[in-house]
């Protein structure tokens, strides 16, 4: 009997054995292959920024609505013919478009701002040339508002489908000229339905000028456009009948009366490549084209749901290895037992309980590593697919980050615009200036007079009066540094008088004068204003001083007659003792005449050039 138990404990010992060992190998097996795609996985990922884009490239076809270029090419091959030179940014999103005519000279410029997602696009046009803006599009802008000069903007603002909702046209400063509005409605009639575009033109007080309407068949077939006043009253309308078979299109003109004008017979015109399709599906139209725009939203609600995934993926890893270590412990548990139920076993009853207490463990077991097998595959799925979703939220958010980065450039950009047209425009005031008040010599005589506010205290017990001064002179005598120089003669009175004897200060002086007139170009200067600093010195009898002074004057044109307030600081040496020094401040005005070159030319004098090397 002993030996029918040994060989019954051996066989069912053998089966149990090889039944855990394969089963743990499988899935130390599996274990070692999750182990080598997690580490070894991401080694063929590509790194975001990394690809590499070519920087230029040139195009036959463009598609500013769809931000689309077609028929790629080398520049040469596109001799005498239109043609778009693109630059990419670092993500291959279009930074730039420049069309070029047949004379291989640049027409204008699209400049682009995308969104973090690259789903929305925003952009302005730069004119090279002057011309019409129904270059851009032949359709959408009318006569009455069309012309632009070289360095015009046209500002976009683009619906989600890219087509334009509103354009501003405008110069280098930002003066806007003109601008369009835009309206897009689809009707249904007797089973047709058909695209309407409302284009709507203001002017630069934002007075409404006209409109027209554009009637496309099936989103491609051009079928008509109305034009109308700003009291909507119909001025003109093109109806367009075509005939694919013979490969014509016949245009009929039709005036205000609604009589027939003009049919003349003109190529066939096709649909555009890239036109917006749409498809009528008894309830609705469904528009085909923008069924491949990103939403990021969405794309942020699904990477938040990836990122749930991930981590319940991980708590079934974690759980899967506790399954696991049980099974384990199940099966060292079972071995246990049968050893035990080995060196225990008296009677066949007992070893029979132990046995099956044995073979239920081990199955348990069993049952315990094919569930932690299921619950692995299941979490490396999980974990696989909630990677890749946050792979390209990563992108998604790394898009967002270079946008910003371009906005920051594109403010700092309109920042130096603008800081230059401010520039332009002070230089444009000063050439006013300088067109008003003249830029060649002139003689001129002044007659000012002036009270002392403040007073040096050596000058305290004086009685101040009023100071009167004339001069006489001749405006931009010469240059420095680039600044015209004024030269004069000024004649001074003082009048400080004193009751002590000998202390009396009424007296005259003569100073030689130099002025320089700066031009002010700030807007709110008027353009008549002309700004002065002067600086003198010479003799103040008994004694000698200098004087430093600014004015502002007014030139009464087309009068030569000036008007205008002075203020001067005096500083005399000698006047009243031979050590006495003292200085004042005087506030007044100031009249003044322009000659015109009618004084005697004793102020012509030939200064040698030795001034112009500054």
């Amino acid at each position: 009997m002993g030996w029918f138990f040994t060989l019954f404990y051996n066989d069912r010992l053998d089966e149990l054995g090889a039944s855990l060992i394969s089963s743990i190998r499988l899935f130390l097996y599996l274990i070692i292959f999750f182990t080598t795609v997690h580490l070894y996985g991401d080694v063929e990922k590509p790194v975001v920024g990394k690809t590499k884009i070519s920087k230029v490239e040139y195009y036959k076809y463009w598609n500013p609505y769809r931000r689309v270029l077609d028929l790629r090419g080398k520049p040469q091959s596109f001799y005498g013919q239109i043609y778009y030179q693109a630059t990419y940014n670092k993500e291959g999103r279009i930074k730039t478009v420049t069309r070029f005519g047949k004379d291989r000279k640049p027409k204008e410029t699209y400049y682009f701002i995308w969104s973090r997602s690259g789903a929305r696009s925003e952009y302005k046009v730069k004119f090279h040339e002057g011309g019409n803006v129904s270059r851009l599009d032949k359709d959408l802008y009318a006569n009455e508002l069309s012309y632009v000069r070289p360095g015009w903007v046209a500002h976009f603002i683009s619906r989600s489908d890219g087509r334009p909702r509103e354009v501003s046209f405008s110069d280098s400063i930002g003066f806007k000229y003109f601008s369009y509005h835009f309206n897009y409605t689809v009707v249904k009639e007797d089973n047709i339905f058909s695209e309407v575009v409302e284009s709507s033109y203001f002017d630069s007080n934002d007075a409404f000028v006209g409109r027209h309407l554009l009637f496309w068949e099936k989103g491609a077939y051009l079928r008509m456009i109305q034009y109308f006043d700003p009291e909507n009253k119909t001025i003109q309308t093109k109806e367009y009948l075509h005939d694919k078979k013979l490969q014509e299109t016949v245009r009929v003109i039709i005036d205000q009366e609604g009589k027939e004008v003009e049919r003349k017979i003109i190529p066939l015109m096709p649909p555009d490549k890239y036109a917006y399709k749409y498809e009528w599906t008894g309830k609705e139209v469904i528009d085909r084209g923008l069924q491949d725009i990103d939403n990021l939203d969405l794309a942020i609600e699904f990477a938040a749901r990836a990122e749930d995934a991930l981590n319940k993926a991980n708590a079934d890893l974690v759980a899967a290895k506790q399954a696991l270590d049980e099974a384990n412990e199940r099966a060292r548990t079972a071995t246990k037992l049968m050893r035990k139920a080995e060196g225990q076993a008296k009677d066949v009853e007992s070893f029979q309980a132990r046995m099956d207490d044995a073979r239920e463990e081990a199955q348990k077991a069993i049952e315990n590593m094919y569930n932690a097998e299921r619950e692995a595959e299941r979490a490396r799925l999980e974990v696989a697919a909630a990677t890749a979703t946050l792979d390209a939220v990563q992108k998604t958010k790394d898009v967002e980050d270079y946008a910003q980065d371009q906005a920051k450039e594109a403010k700092r950009q309109a920042k130096l615009e603008r800081k230059e047209a401010r520039k332009k425009a002070r230089e444009l005031k000063r050439a006013l200036q300088d067109s008003l008040l003249g830029s060649g010599p002139k003689s001129f005589l002044t007659l000012a007079s002036g009270q002392p506010v403040i007073v040096e205290r050596t000058l305290k017990d004086h009685t101040a009066g009023v100071n009167y001064t004339f001069g006489l002179g001749r405006r931009n005598m010469f240059t420095f540094n680039g600044k015209e120089i004024d030269i004069g003669l000024e004649v001074n009175w003082y009048d400080f008088a004193s009751d002590s004897i000998g202390k009396n200060f009424q007296t005259l002086s003569y100073f030689l004068i130099g002025q320089i007139n700066p031009r002010l170009g700030w807007r709110w200067i008027p353009s008549t204003l002309e700004t002065g600093l002067k600086i003198g010195g010479g003799l103040v009898s008994p004694g000698y001083g200098f004087t430093l002074g600014s004015s502002a004057i007014f030139h009464l044109l087309p009068t030569p007659i000036t008007i205008g307030m002075f203020t001067q600081f005096n500083w005399v040496s000698g006047a009243i003792e031979k050590e006495t020094r003292t200085y004042w401040t005087t506030i007044g005005l100031v009249f003044g005449v322009n000659l015109q070159d009618k004084l005697p030319g004793i102020f012509d004098i030939d200064l040698p050039n030795i001034f112009d090397i500054f």
